[in-house]
C-alpha cells in the first residue's frame, strides 16, 4: 500500500509586525505535510517568506508529483528525495518538508529520536538567540518583554533606526548582541558603525551586504575580528566552500539546504573548514525549529526562535529555560501537533 501524503496550507502570524531589510510582514505562508505509514504519521513544514523563489503552489505541485509515484515505505520516499531532477535548487523547501516528515515517521515507527538517526555526536552547548526585528528605540522595551530569556539577542538592522535601536537594547538588556542585516548594508563603513554601537557586547554579524558584493564581504571579515556569518550567500556545501574567506561562519537553514541530512553535511563541512555554525530558521513553527534543534550539538549559535515570535503555533516542541535549550523526550522530531489542521489528502 502506498504511503498516504497530505498537506495543510497555513499562515503563521507574528505577535508583532516583523521588519527586516526585506520589508515588514505580519506572518509567513506555510504548508504542513503529513506522511502516514501503517497508522504512524510523520510531520514536516515548508515555511516560505515572500522573498524566496519557491512558492506554496509549487510545493503542492511537487507533493502531487511525488505521491503519483506511489512510494510504499518511508525508505522508498527517502530515495526519491535524493533525485536531483525532482528536487533542484528551487525546490529545497518542499524537499525539507518531505524529509522532515519522513524522518519523523521513521523515528516514531522505530522509537528512535532524530538525534540518533542523524548521528549527532558532538556535545557543544550553543548560545541561544531570540530575535528583535527592526524597531524604533521607543518601542524596544515593550517588544523585549515578549521575548524569553536566552543567551543573546539577535537584532535585525539595516534601517535608519538601527543605531538607536542597538543603543536602547544595550541600555535595557544585559545580553550580548548579534547583528543581522539581511544584505541591507551598503559599505564596510556602515557595518563598522553599527558594530561600534554594539561595542564589546557584539558576538557576530550576519550577511551585511548583498550576495552580489563578495569583495566587500571579504574586506569586512578580513578587517573585523568578530565572526561574520553568511546566510543568503550560502545554500549548500559548494557555496559553503566558495564562501570561505568572505565569511568565517555560516547560518544553516532547513528551507535553504533541503533537509536535516543536508544541514548535517553542511555542519560537518563547516567544521572541517574551521568555520563557525549557526542554526537558523525562516521563523518556522515549533515543528521546523525542533527538527533543526536536533543538530544543536554541532553549532555555536542557535537562532530557532520562531515559537516565541508567532502567536498561532500549531505544534509544541523544544523549549528555552533560563536561556538553555530543552528538547522533548520523544521519538522522531519530538514536536506534537496541538491544533486541528485541515490536511488535504493527495490521491495518487
Amino acid at each position: 500500500m502506498p504511503l498516504r501524503i497530505s498537506y495543510a496550507p497555513y499562515r503563521l502570524l507574528f505577535k508583532h509586525p516583523f521588519e527586516t531589510s526585506h520589508g515588514v510582514r505580519d506572518g509567513t505562508d506555510s504548508i504542513f505535510i503529513r506522511v502516514e505509514e501503517q497508522g504512524v504519521a510523520g510531520y514536516g513544514e515548508v515555511t516560505l517568506p515572500p522573498y524566496l523563489e519557491e512558492k506554496p503552489e509549487q510545493v503542492i505541485e511537487r507533493l502531487r508529483a511525488i505521491a503519483s509515484l506511489q512510494p510504499t515505505s518511508v525508505e522508498e520516499l527517502m530515495v526519491l528525495l535524493n533525485n536531483p531532477q525532482r528536487f533542484g535548487s528551487g525546490a529545497m523547501g518542499c524537499r525539507n518538508g518531505l524529509h522532515t516528515a519522513s524522518i519523523d515517521l521513521y523515528g516514531k515507527r522505530d522509537n528512535i529520536p532524530v538525534t540518533q538517526l542523524i548521528k549527532v555526536l558532538n556535545l557543544r552547548t550553543p548560545i541561544t538567540l531570540v530575535t528583535l526585528g527592526i524597531t524604533p528605540a521607543a518601542e524596544v522595551e515593550r517588544k523585549l518583554r515578549d521575548l524569553p530569556q536566552s543567551g543573546g539577542l539577535k537584532l535585525k538592522v539595516g534601517h535608519a533606526v538601527s543605531a538607536g535601536m542597538i543603543l536602547k537594547v544595550k541600555e535595557l538588556d544585559h545580553r550580548p548582541v548579534f547583528l543581522d542585516a539581511n544584505q541591507g548594508l551598503g559599505s564596510v563603513e556602515e557595518a563598522w558603525a553599527l558594530a561600534g554601537c554594539a561595542g564589546d557586547r557584539l558576538i557576530g554579524l550576519e550577511q551585511p551586504f548583498p550576495t552580489s558584493k563578495p569583495l566587500i564581504q571579504r574586506e569586512l571579515q578580513e578587517k573585523h575580528e568578530t565572526c561574520v556569518y553568511g546566510d543568503e550567500s550560502i545554500h549548500d556545501i559548494v557555496q559553503l566552500k566558495d564562501a570561505l574567506g568572505q565569511f568565517n561562519g555560516v547560518n544553516i537553514k532547513l528551507i535553504k539546504c533541503g533537509g536535516l541530512d543536508r544541514a548535517k553535511a553542511m555542519a560537518n563541512q563547516a567544521a572541517e573548514l574551521g568555520m563557525k555554525v549557526m542554526l537558523g530558521s525562516m521563523s518556522e513553527s515549533s515543528l521546523g525549529c525542533t527538527a533543526m534543534a536536533h543538530l544543536a550539538g554541532q553549532a555555536d549559535l542557535l537562532d530557532l526562535d520562531g515559537p516565541w515570535l508567532i502567536k498561532n503555533d500549531p505544534f509544541v516542541g523544544m523549549d528555552l529555560r533560563n536561556g538553555k535549550l530543552i528538547m522533548p523526550d520523544k521519538p522522531g522530531i519530538g514536536a506534537v501537533l496541538k491544533a486541528e489542521l485541515d490536511f488535504i489528502p493527495i490521491c495518487a
